[in-house]
């Protein structure tokens, strides 16, 4: 089957792309021109709080920093159209598309540490006060984004399907387990000080903590890396799984024991590179859109793959 493109979905897709890009264009046209910054000093200093939530924000603070500057969400667009171009189910890489458009347009509002109007006391998380901050900065981007969203929707769902099926997706699946996975890495390196005695700390988020450096290498990185390391391979090697695949029923295939290493090391040392970790965390993910067996970049380089734990077979017929 041809995978011809409606005569109205060039348009739909090019201003999916256009709407996708207004929020970065008004990042870089901050940038080129910013304001002025307002210096304020509190006595005695803020204290954020050390919770696992804490470090998620931070954590997320960074991708979503990523996401903007480099103009992520357009991107997204771009990679989905070649998806579906490629032979791709129009309308699965359409929803994927616009599901991950419309997370970062619900994540953007909710990642910043908002200060009440003293300056200098944090608004605490879910109260009244931070829903109504939240609220209150709503805005433009959130209406482009969720904008290409539909737009994304509506071109995938004029396509043709293609004659071959796309491979059972397992990315949501994935995207939870490693969710579950990191928050419990966080708790074990909340241990750390119990045993170290040392003052250490993920109040701005793993990924930051954990930037490699090569001219300031700290105590802290030398006990994440190794920590994120062992916690996936040791887990892959014996089982297949860590606790967030079994969680989700999924779990690592076609991996020895040296493949297994080389991609528990391959994944942290990519997404741990300073300043453009993150964004190398994004590009690791989307690449499933377009890898044709809907495998991630680090599982394409290390020649591996997740799947399902069960997969559902024929059952044999009977006579008579």
């Amino acid at each position: 089957m041809n995978h011809r493109l409606p005569r109205t979905a060039p348009l739909t897709w090019a201003a999916a792309v256009a709407v996708a890009a207004f929020p970065t264009w008004q990042e870089w046209r901050f940038l080129a021109q910013p304001a002025e910054y307002e210096l304020q000093v509190c006595l005695g200093g803020m204290s954020w709080g050390t919770s696992p939530l804490t470090s998620l924000r931070g954590d997320l603070g960074q991708v979503m920093a990523n996401v903007m500057a480099w103009a992520v969400p357009a991107a997204l667009v771009l990679v989905g159209l070649l998806a579906c171009l490629g032979g791709r189910d129009a309308r699965r890489v359409g929803r994927w598309t616009a599901v991950l458009l419309i997370l970062v347009a619900v994540a953007k509002p909710l990642v910043p540490s908002y200060m009440s109007d003293d300056g200098c006391s944090p608004i605490p998380l879910f109260s009244a006060e931070w829903f109504g901050t939240v609220l209150g900065v709503l805005g433009e981007d959130q209406i482009c984004l969720l904008g290409a969203a539909v737009l994304v929707l509506w071109a995938s769902a004029a396509m043709e399907r293609p004659a071959a099926p796309s491979p059972a997706g397992v990315a949501w699946r994935r995207a939870v387990a490693l969710l579950a996975d990191y928050a419990i890495i966080l708790v074990v390196l909340t241990l750390v000080p119990l045993f170290a005695g040392e003052d250490f700390h993920l109040d701005h988020g793993l990924l930051n903590r954990a930037s490699l450096s090569l001219d300031d290498v700290d105590l802290e990185q030398l006990v994440i890396l190794p920590t994120v390391f062992l916690y996936f391979w040791g887990q892959h090697a014996l089982w297949g799984r860590t606790p967030g695949k079994r969680l989700m029923g999924i779990h690592l295939v076609h991996a020895g024991t040296a493949r297994t290493a080389l991609r528990a090391l391959l994944f942290p040392l990519l997404v741990f590179v300073p300043v453009h970790g993150p964004l190398v965390l994004i590009v690791d993910g989307a690449w499933a859109l377009l890898d044709p067996e809907g495998r991630m970049l680090h599982d394409r380089l290390t020649g591996t793959e997740v799947a399902l734990l069960f997969q559902q077979r024929a059952l044999p017929k009977l006579d008579g």
